[in-house]
């Protein structure tokens, strides 16, 4: 069955030292009829969770040469912890869908999962001005794109 979501995101882009702070996440996902509204508010908070970890701080590193994962274990491998998950608002829809069964419900599990990087990198690019095309949006990335951008800027080119 067919599902639908959207996102806001709010960041604060320090652009002295490239960090990226998430203020907060708004969310609303389609899920049919919702008959656990609990489980459907933890299943939403759960793949914000992870895809925040995903759009900042977790970077799998592979030898190129070898393919070879340099990064095999949590120590080198940086997930969201409690203390990086911001505001997150559920807006949650209560649209029972026939099509899909009797109840009218359907999953949603991964959908909120999905939507989180790219309102992230949306945020980022309307709080700074400059796109980030690979994730995660590390302290690194920022300072590389606003000193492209600057560069780009002062040779007088225009945006790609």
């Amino acid at each position: 069955m067919r599902t639908f979501g959207v996102q806001c995101v709010e960041v604060e882009v320090d652009t002295e030292t490239g960090e990226v702070t998430v203020l907060r996440v708004v969310a609303a996902n389609d899920c049919g009829r919702i008959v656990n509204p609990t489980m459907v508010e933890s299943q939403v908070i759960g793949g914000i969770t992870q895809g925040l970890g995903f759009a900042l701080t977790e970077e799998r590193i592979v030898d190129r040469r070898f393919g070879i994962v340099l990064n095999p274990n949590l120590e080198e491998y940086k997930l969201a912890t409690a203390a990086d998950i911001p505001h997150i608002e559920h807006a949650p829809l209560d649209l029972p869908d026939p099509a899909a069964n009797p109840t009218g419900a359907k999953g949603i599990g991964e959908p909120p999962l999905v939507p989180t990087a790219p309102a992230i990198a949306n945020a980022i690019f309307d709080a700074i001005e400059v796109r980030l095309y690979e994730a995660p949006f590390t302290r690194a990335r920022v300072l590389a794109a606003l000193a492209a951008e600057r560069a780009r800027r002062d040779a007088g080119g225009t945006r790609a």
